[in-house]
C-alpha cells in the first residue's frame, strides 16, 4: 500500500483533491435537503458549505487556508445558520482540516494551528452545550491531528531511512567497484611478471635449441617442446589479461608465488601466532602459472584474513587435487558457533571480493561463510590446467556442498 501511495504524482493527488471537493459539496447539499433541524435559507447555507468545501482544494500545499476557512465557515454556520453538529458533512469537514493541520504542516505552525483549533472548539462547545465539551474537542479536533502528526512523523522517518539505505547501497557498490578495479591493477601487475618470466624462458630455450638442432637433434626436440607449452601458457595469461598492465612496486619474494611455497607462507603465519596445519591431499599437479598464482594469493588472502579477525586460533589449509581441478579449503576455529553453516558466493569485504574476482577470471568459485561448530571457512574451486576459452568448472554453476 505504501508502494502504492508513493508512486501517485501530484499531479494525481490534485485530481483526488478535486473529487474529494465535489464528495463533499454532494454530502453537504444531501444533509441540507435531508436535515430538519436546518436553520436559514437554504441557498445560504448551501453557499457556506461549498465555500468551506472548496477550500480543501488547497489542504497539501496551503493547509493554514483550509485550516482557517473551516472554523471560520464553521462559526457562522454555528451563529446564524444550521448547527455544525446536526449535518455530517461538517463534522467530515472539521475531522479533515484538523488531519491536515497535522499532516502537512510542519513543526511549530502544526503544533499552534492545532492549539488554536482546540481553543476555538472549547469554546464554541462552552458556548453552545457546556456539559458537552470533551468529546468534540478530543475525537473532532485533538485525535486526528495526532493521527495527521504520526503518519507525517512515520513518512519522514521512513524517508530518511530509504535515503539512508540508497546512500549505503552506492557506497557499497563504489567500494566494491573500488576494489575490483584495485585487484585487477594487482592481479595485471603480476601477470606482467609471469609473462615476462615465461617470454624470458622462451628466449633462452630457443638460443639453445638453435645451437643444439645440427649435433643433438632430440634435444633440441625436447626444447622445441617446452618452449611451446611455455608460450601456450603465455598465452593463457594473455587472455584473462584486461586493461593495460602497469608496474608497480614488487613484493620481497625470493620467486613467484605458487602453491609449491604454502608451507613458507604456514610457516609466516605460524610467526606471527596463527597455528596453521597444511594438508595435501591426491597427486599434486603442475598447475598453470596464472592459476597457481591465484591460489597462492587465495591462500594467503584467507590466512591474513584469519589472522586479522581471529587471533591466534586454529586453522587448517587443504589443498585437494581433484580431476580437473584443485579444491582449496582455509578453515579457522576463531568465532562463536554457529548452528547454519553454509557457504555463499556473495557478501564479505574487500580481501573475499579481490578473491573472487582473482578466481573468475579463470572460470573459478570462492564461497565463505561462518562454519557450524564456530570459526570461519574458505573454499575455492580453480581449474588444474589451462582454461579453455568459454569453459566452466563443472562445480562453478552451483554451491560447493558444506
Amino acid at each position: 500500500m505504501r508502494k502504492r501511495l508513493r508512486g501517485i504524482s501530484e499531479r494525481n493527488w490534485r485530481v483526488i483533491d478535486r473529487l474529494f471537493v465535489a464528495f463533499l459539496i454532494l454530502v453537504a447539499t444531501v444533509d441540507l435537503l435531508a436535515t430538519s433541524l436546518r436553520e436559514g435559507p437554504l441557498a445560504l447555507n448551501l453557499a457556506v458549505m461549498t465555500g468551506i468545501a472548496l477550500s480543501f482544494l488547497w489542504r497539501r500545499s496551503k493547509p493554514v487556508v483550509t485550516f482557517v476557512c473551516t472554523l471560520a465557515g464553521l462559526l457562522v454556520m454555528a451563529v446564524w445558520l444550521t448547527q455544525p453538529p446536526n449535518l455530517f458533512a461538517a463534522i467530515l469537514m472539521l475531522l479533515t482540516s484538523s488531519y491536515s493541520v497535522g499532516r502537512h504542516l510542519s513543526g511549530r505552525k502544526s503544533v499552534l494551528a492545532g492549539a488554536a483549533g482546540a481553543a476555538a472548539i472549547t469554546t464554541l462547545a462552552i458556548i453552545f452545550d457546556p456539559n458537552d465539551v470533551f468529546f468534540p474537542v478530543t475525537f473532532f479536533w485533538i485525535v486526528p491531528w495526532v493521527v495527521g502528526r504520526t503518519i507525517r512523523n512515520q513518512t519522514a522517518l521512513a524517508r530518511e531511512l530509504a535515503e539512508k539505505a540508497e546512500r549505503a547501497t552506492l557506497v557499497h557498490e563504489a567500494e566494491q567497484r573500488r576494489a575490483i578495479a584495485l585487484e585487477r591493477t594487482r592481479i595485471a601487475r603480476e601477470l606482467h611478471d609471469v609473462l615476462a618470466h615465461n617470454l624470458s624462458v622462451m628466449v633462452v630455450q630457443a638460443g639453445a635449441a638453435r645451437r643444439t638442432v645440427d649435433r643433438n637433434p632430440d634435444q633440441a626436440v625436447e626444447v622445441a617442446k617446452l618452449i611451446e607449452r611455455t608460450g601456450r601458457e603465455a598465452l593463457a595469461e594473455i587472455r584473462h589479461l584486461f586493461g593495460p598492465v602497469r608496474r608497480g612496486e614488487g613484493e620481497a619474494l625470493s620467486g613467484p608465488p605458487s602453491v609449491a611455497r604454502l608451507d613458507e607462507l604456514a610457516r609466516g603465519a605460524r610467526a606471527a601466532g596463527l597455528r596453521v596445519e597444511l594438508r595435501v591431499v591426491g597427486d599434486p599437479v603442475e598447475l598453470p602459472a596464472g592459476i597457481d598464482l591465484t591460489a597462492y594469493r587465495i591462500v594467503q588472502e584467507a590466512l591474513t584474513n584469519t589472522l586479522k579477525h581471529a587471533g591466534g586460533c586454529n586453522a587448517t589449509v587443504t589443498v585437494a587435487y581433484e580431476p580437473n581441478e584443485v579444491v582449496l579449503t582455509i578453515e579457522d576455529d576463531g568465532e562463536e558457533s554457529r548452528d547454519d553453516y553454509e557457504l555463499s558466493e556473495s557478501g564479505g569485504g574487500h580481501g573475499l571480493v579481490g578473491m573472487r574476482e582473482r578466481a573468475a577470471l579463470y572460470g573459478g568459485l570462492v564461497q565463505a561463510g561462518r562454519r557450524r561448530g564456530g570459526g570461519f571457512a574458505v573454499r575455492a574451486r580453480l581449474p588444474a590446467r589451462p582454461l579453455v576459452p568459454g569453459a566452466v568448472l563443472s562445480g562453478a554453476q552451483g554451491k560447493v556442498p558444506a
